[in-house]
């Protein structure tokens, strides 16, 4: 009996200490951002507006838990829990952890502005409350160097307009351990992920190829794609020159031929073509006479005529089966033999050529 009366003392004592810190939790004037005691007593949709028009809401708002993000006096702006929003988020969005803390490749606008950069943390009429349409307004609003790329170039690539993707379907917008956020390991990776089935071309209504059908189908491929470098040749976001390549290439079958209109050469060595008289540059000769020099040069038949850019079924350097030459579609009907081979198409009778005793073993 003699301790309870020094003990219950002690008790109120520490219930009053535990009172008085929660009140000065709330009602301190310390903090920068608070709230009043009258506001406090209300709820935060009395005064704060939920735009319950909207289609999209965070879980949070939806079942009224606005304190699972703000304290309601704290020193944070926006009245946070954490001062930075992708650390706070992240509390709950675990998946976005490693992305942010291990990825090697991470948005710079994560640190630099936080999520609420790209999201509405409360709602939004867009899926993931985006503040942008998804298609590629949100990531042009940041990188004004490819809008004005993508708003100029002639031909455009159709996936960047999409709704259900744009600039996502080829970059993760948090972070990857690849360059560029790529979303996988190479570009002819993404490519195919789209072009696994009949496309429209935008440039001219035309049909695209079951690229990956192609590819699966014609097992000798041209160095590019072995390398699953598909933008060697191709700018994904868009291009002055037909089919998006990333340099000039003639878009007919029939053009009189200058170096700098094939940015094939690039790779290719242009001598190929322009030496008349060879026995290194090409096996496509008969003797030393360069039969390149013949069709390219002379007859002005672009490369395309005879070989294929992506993928054939044999070994013989990329030459298609079959071509379209003038609106006229037919067969090569080419043939390799031991020292050269022959062809006999429609537009000239079947001929032979053979390289001689220097040719290439």
């Amino acid at each position: 009996m003699k301790h309870s009366i020094f003990v219950i003392p002690i008790i109120i004592l520490m219930a009053w200490s535990y009172l008085q810190a929660e009140n000065k939790q709330l009602q301190t004037t310390q903090k920068v951002y608070k709230h009043s005691k009258e506001e406090l007593k209300n709820k935060c949709d009395t005064c704060h507006d939920m735009r319950e028009g909207n289609e999209y809401f965070h879980m949070p708002v939806k079942i009224g838990t606005c304190t699972a993000c703000h304290n309601v006096n704290t020193d944070t702006k926006d009245l946070l829990r954490i001062k930075e929003s992708p650390e706070m988020c992240i509390l709950c969005h675990s998946s976005k952890r490693t992305t942010y803390y291990e990825d090697k490749y991470q948005h710079p606008a994560i640190k630099q502005r936080g999520c609420t950069g790209c999201h509405d943390p409360h709602s939004g009429e867009r899926q993931f409350r985006l503040k942008h349409d998804k298609r590629k307004d949100l990531c042009l609003s940041c990188h004004t160097e490819k809008k004005e790329w993508i708003n100029s170039v002639k031909n455009k690539h159709g996936a960047i307009f999409l709704e259900d993707g744009g600039c996502f379907f080829c970059h993760d917008p948090h972070g990857t351990n690849r360059p560029k956020m790529l979303k996988a390991p190479t570009s002819k990776d993404l490519c195919l992920s789209c072009h696994n089935k009949p496309l429209k071309r935008d440039e001219d209504g035309k049909m695209l190829l079951n690229m990956k059908e192609h590819l699966e189908n014609n097992t000798k491929w041209h160095g590019p794609i072995i390398t699953g470098n598909c933008v060697g040749c191709h700018n994904p976001h868009g291009s002055d020159n037909h089919r998006m390549l990333k340099g000039p290439y003639p878009s007919k079958s029939i053009e009189k031929f200058k170096p700098e209109s094939y940015f094939c050469f690039i790779c290719h060595d242009s001598e190929k073509i322009t030496q008349a008289f060879t026995t290194t540059f090409t096996n496509f000769r008969r003797n030393d006479k360069n039969l390149h020099t013949v069709h390219v040069q002379k007859s002005s038949i672009v490369c395309g005529t005879c070989h294929e850019f992506h993928a054939v079924k044999e070994q013989i350097p990329l030459l298609k089966d079959k071509t379209t030459f003038a609106g006229t579609k037919f067969s090569l009907n080419y043939m390799k033999n031991i020292d050269g081979g022959s062809c006999n198409p429609i537009c000239h009778n079947k001929r032979e050529y053979k390289r001689g005793p220097e040719a290439k073993k």
